[in-house]
């Protein structure tokens, strides 16, 4: 388990994710967990961002503070030596105009270390991916389309119509979940507990075709590359639900400290 050192949490986007996550830590992993910023941006435009740096040495907090006033504010008294750890958490977002599998790739390879760049963590296929939850027993395949006009094959699609003009999956996610799940105020200990392990036995399926609790910890790059194979490069693509705080959650514990408080 880490030491209780400065970490910062990077947010795709402000509402959302500051609300899921602020209830997680009242309900499982403690209060003032981490700083937290917003990019305010898709994952493709931290790229382009990160890219533009002409070689120089990435500082992703001097990047923070450049993209907002509130960001400046949170991080005036800090540089990137202050964080021990840092932490970004985006969506997939394969539906974007500038989405790239590749850049998904090289953005997982590069954000692969929290005590040095940062380690990255997607949720599949956008955050609300933690409230898209009926019960384990749907819940273990549950995939959904993820390129919509970006998609291969949209053009040689018979049901092209019908697929372009689906609900958002901000909306499907809310009517196809359990009622409870609409409401982030309902999300108490053992709501999260139950997703927690839900999402935690989801990747080992994905990855390791056993839905279970993992044996060993599980890389956010055998998750994409498993969601690559197996959804995503397929002529109808999609993505298997995972939200990436459960994952979080498990690195951050460790296997057996994370099923100690899961049973607790």
């Amino acid at each position: 388990m880490m030491n209780k050192a400065k970490t910062l949490f990077i947010f795709e986007g402000s509402r959302a994710e500051d609300k899921y996550v602020k209830k997680l830590e009242q309900n499982f992993l403690g209060a003032s967990h981490a700083i937290k910023c917003i990019f305010d941006a898709e994952i493709y435009q931290l790229y382009k961002a990160i890219n533009n740096e002409d070689g120089l040495p990435i500082d992703i907090v001097s990047i923070l503070k450049d993209r907002t006033a509130e960001n400046a504010e949170t991080l005036k008294d800090y540089s990137r030596d202050s964080f021990a750890y840092i932490y970004l958490f985006f969506d997939y977002d394969g539906h974007a105009t500038s989405a790239d599998d590749d850049k998904i790739k090289e953005m997982l390879s590069f954000f692969n270390d929290e005590t040095d760049e940062g380690k990255l963590y997607i949720s599949y296929p956008m955050v609300e991916a933690i409230r898209h939850f009926r019960d384990l027993e749907s819940f273990k395949n549950l995939a959904v389309k993820c390129k919509r006009a970006n998609c291969p094959y949209i053009e040689k699609c018979e049901d092209k119509d019908n697929c372009l003009n689906e609900p958002h999956y901000k909306k499907f996610s809310v009517s196809d979940s359990r009622p409870q799940m609409s409401n982030i105020n309902s999300y108490n200990s053992d709501v999260w507990k139950e997703l927690i392990s839900a999402h935690i036995c989801k990747a080992n399926y994905l990855v390791h075709n056993a839905f279970e609790f993992p044996k060993s910890l599980i890389s956010q790059e055998s998750i994409f590359e498993s969601q690559l194979e197996k959804y995503i490069c397929h002529k109808c693509p999609q993505v298997a639900v995972l939200s990436a705080f459960p994952l979080y959650v498990l690195d951050y514990y460790g296997i057996e400290n994370t099923l100690k408080k899961l049973n607790t």
